[in-house]
């Protein structure tokens, strides 16, 4: 079959949708990587969001203070630009707004609605490649917006002290506002989401052939209840403990049903073969409602619409071009989400001292082939359980099932990673994983568990209840 070209203006029909999700978005391992390292799995690529704040040095128990992303000199984006200009990195503009920081290795800086500064790695090699980067990234990040403004980049999975209200729409562009208008209508999770939370992504190869890819890819949806609750770290909003440790695995279950979760799994059970992904992802995109006409000014579409009916009957007489399309694929928010790679998208942001584990953790699982077959054989007779251990996630390892599953799958994970070239679990990455299973998912808790402790004890949150276990997780690693 002849390659497909999109161009902008391409009116879609339901055979261009799945033409591109079989060219683009399903993608096999680049052939320069498989001659440049035939024994390695694939690239690792980690995408980190961080809430920059002010910290009060005198006053640790009070609130930390928001940092605007835009404005005048005591702004976020005035002390990036002055970064990204001392140390020859590009900073891209857009109607008099920072957009972006292009750094010098392909990776860069971006923002969320709320004005949560996210990293994003380019693919490296393998996953001690990446970490080394991020944590240069992080070191440079954390010494330069301290120096020009007092800023400190706190992780946690949703902002702890400040409501939707006080962040406000950091990011003003027409297809933010015409979000927080969409999902305003619908509950109040979508704000939360686009203001409140931060994640830990993890982006993953396919594989060599099409076999690896679904297996790959029907694992990693599999796995979404238990990442999401192995992880759980967010458990406070306004400064209240919630009754739940990961709130963030809450607000994107709850924003839009037609847009997250995970997809019908129909297909991947009956053939792993490259047609079986692209239909399950077809399937969840023609289904999945539009959330505005960027033709029509952004109108945002409070009926009920999908992509389908959006190409069948048009809105207002306009149908959907290329460029729609592509809007539409980048607003979809599965756990797992089809880029030409695996982005997987259910944990919690983790203190700094863990961050990298849930990279562990889907590493040792998925780019090992046995492990990535032992979590099918295990997890694929609970897959009628899926929106039950989903929902269940947000309360970590309280569900006896979950709880029992997520150990087994820990353990397949180190010994997933152990198989691995030493590339995959250099940097610690292998040691900080079983110390974080013993420390947490062998006794049933949960990151957000030790801070809920310290903050029962103390009886209000403030920076310290995070600082002190950081303090103490750091002696666990010795360091």
């Amino acid at each position: 079959m002849p390659v497909q070209k999109f161009d902008s203006d391409l009116k879609m029909t339901p055979q261009l949708c799945w033409e591109f999700l079989e060219q683009k978005t399903f993608r096999l391992q680049p052939q320069t990587y498989q001659e440049a390292h035939p024994e390695w799995p694939g690239a690792v690529g980690l995408e980190i969001e961080m809430l920059p704040l002010h910290l009060s040095q005198s006053n640790p128990s009070s609130a930390p203070r928001l940092v605007p992303l835009q404005g005048d000199e005591n702004c976020l984006a005035h002390w990036l630009r002055d970064f990204a200009s001392e140390f020859g990195f590009r900073a891209s503009d857009s109607s008099g707004l920072l957009m972006n920081v292009f750094l010098d290795e392909d990776d860069n800086l971006s923002f969320e609605p709320g004005g949560q500064l996210e990293f994003s790695s380019k693919p490296y090699e393998c996953l001690s490649q990446a970490t080394l980067r991020t944590q240069n990234i992080q070191a440079l990040l954390d010494r330069e917006l301290w120096k020009r403004g007092q800023v400190t980049l706190t992780q946690v999975g949703l902002n702890p002290w400040h409501s939707v209200d006080e962040i406000g729409l950091q990011m003003r562009k027409p297809r933010y506002q015409a979000m927080n208008d969409f999902f305003s209508a619908i509950s109040p999770y979508g704000p939360r989401m686009m203001r409140q939370t931060c994640t830990v992504q993890v982006n993953l190869d396919f594989g060599k052939n099409e076999e690896t890819m679904a297996k790959r890819y029907l694992a990693s949806m599999l796995l979404a209840p238990f990442s999401g609750a192995v992880f759980n770290y967010s458990a406070f909003s306004s400064q209240a403990y919630m009754g739940m440790t990961g709130l963030r695995s809450k607000v994107w279950r709850h924003m839009d049903p037609t847009r997250t979760g995970v997809p019908n799994l129909k297909h991947l059970k009956e053939k792993f073969s490259k047609a079986a992904c692209v239909q399950t992802y077809f399937d969840f995109l023609m289904n999945a409602r539009v959330v505005f006409v960027t033709g029509l000014d952004y109108k945002v579409m409070h009926k009920p619409t999908t992509w389908a009916e959006w190409m069948q009957y048009g809105i207002d007489g306009t149908y959907p071009n290329f460029s729609d399309f592509e809007t539409h694929l980048s607003l979809l928010f599965p756990e797992v989400r089809a880029r030409g790679f695996l982005e997987l998208r259910s944990v919690d942001c983790q203190s700094r001292v863990w961050q990298f584990v849930p990279a562990a953790w889907w590493t040792g699982l998925l780019y090992d082939s046995k492990a990535c077959e032992q979590v099918i054989e295990l997890l694929l007779p609970f897959e009628n359980r899926m929106t039950e251990f989903l929902d269940a996630a947000p309360f970590g390892l309280t569900h006896v099932e979950l709880a029992r599953l997520s150990k087994s799958l820990m353990e397949l994970s180190i010994y997933g990673i152990s198989r691995l070239p030493k590339c995959y679990f250099g940097q610690g990455a292998k040691n900080h994983l079983e110390i974080f299973a013993d420390r947490f998912t062998a006794r049933g808790r949960v990151p957000a568990s030790d801070i809920v402790d310290t903050f029962n004890k103390r009886g209000h949150l403030d920076l310290r209840c995070f600082t002190d276990n950081e303090d103490g997780w750091r002696q666990l690693l010795g360091s």
